[in-house]
């Protein structure tokens, strides 16, 4: 497969729309993205060849500006809904890893949207201030899905995971990589963990509430009980974050069925996981495992 240099008109031209749909989902998530996060999902799911970090800010002002200009268009001609007079600004959720602040590209925006001109020089202080305030405005405002229609003339399109996991109760659809990696972590527990070599183990495990658990690891001796959700190579950030969410979820349940002393949950993945995803969980004291990515079925 041919990658897409990461010239400055394929950064325009490939990547505003994508990174227009994330951006979007982060702020309806109350969250924001990071310039290697953008960078690494551009590569990995848009296929651009490698992509300097700090350059994901060209397609940011790309997507900003043609934001700015469509809503000037709607805003002169006559509609029933009325508009605020500024779009919030979309590309101040995309942060610096350490300093969790936009670049400076994101200066002349801020100044013109707070009508500040000093903004258009980065002084932390004054800028964090700044960011956090029109970031407010961009977590507030319900109407992304209408100016992204606008926008792009066509309608936002839903996220979704790429893996075929298999959800429905009678695993249809399971993709065969899901499959592998399943079986692979129900055969070999003590590969997980050392002190799970002896733990039984069960796959397709059906809960109260209606969930399927890829796979359960028991330890009557402990009362201890490991709920595990596989992610394999197929699986994109989306589908990492759900199994998060799924890991989160069965732990929860699986204390109310049992109410056992101590339940674990895992996630089991062949990928590393972006830094945000780590963060969630520890958040969530979720443990996880990276397996490799040629595996045998025994």
């Amino acid at each position: 497969m041919t990658k897409i240099p990461a010239t400055d008109e394929n950064l325009k031209k490939h990547a505003t729309k994508p990174l227009t749909q994330w951006l979007i989902d982060a702020a309806k998530r109350g969250r924001s993205i990071t310039y290697g996060e953008a960078k690494r999902r551009l590569e990995a799911e848009i296929g651009f060849s490698y992509i300097d970090p700090r350059r994901v800010g060209i397609p940011a002002g790309a997507l900003m500006s043609d934001i700015q200009n469509k809503w000037s268009e709607k805003k002169k001609k006559k509609k029933k809904k009325k508009w605020p007079e500024k779009c919030p600004l979309l590309n101040i959720l995309l942060v610096q890893q350490k300093t969790r602040l936009p670049g400076d590209g994101a200066g002349p925006f801020m100044a013109r949207y707070l009508n500040d001109r000093d903004l258009t020089t980065k002084e932390p202080k004054r800028w964090r201030v700044a960011c956090k305030k029109i970031a407010m405005d961009v977590y507030a405002f319900e109407d992304w899905d209408q100016v992204y229609h606008h926008t792009f003339d066509e309608h936002l399109p839903i996220l979704k995971g790429k893996e075929k996991d298999g959800i429905r109760h009678n695993r249809k659809g399971e993709g065969e990589n899901h499959r592998n990696l399943r079986m692979w972590v129900k055969n070999n527990p003590g590969k997980i963990k050392k002190s799970y070599k002896n733990f039984r183990s069960d796959t397709e495990v059906v809960l109260y509430s209606a969930d399927r658990v890829d796979v359960v690891y028991y330890d009557r001796n402990r009362n201890m009980t490991v709920a595990v959700e596989v992610k394999s190579c197929d699986s994109n950030d989306e589908d990492l974050r759900r199994g998060i969410f799924q890991c989160i979820k069965y732990r929860a349940v699986m204390k109310a069925m049992d109410s056992e002393p101590k339940v674990d949950a895992l996630l089991v993945t062949q990928k590393d996981l972006p830094g945000d995803l780590k963060s969630l969980l520890r958040r969530n004291e979720i443990r996880h495992f990276k397996a490799p990515r040629r595996i045998a079925i025994k």
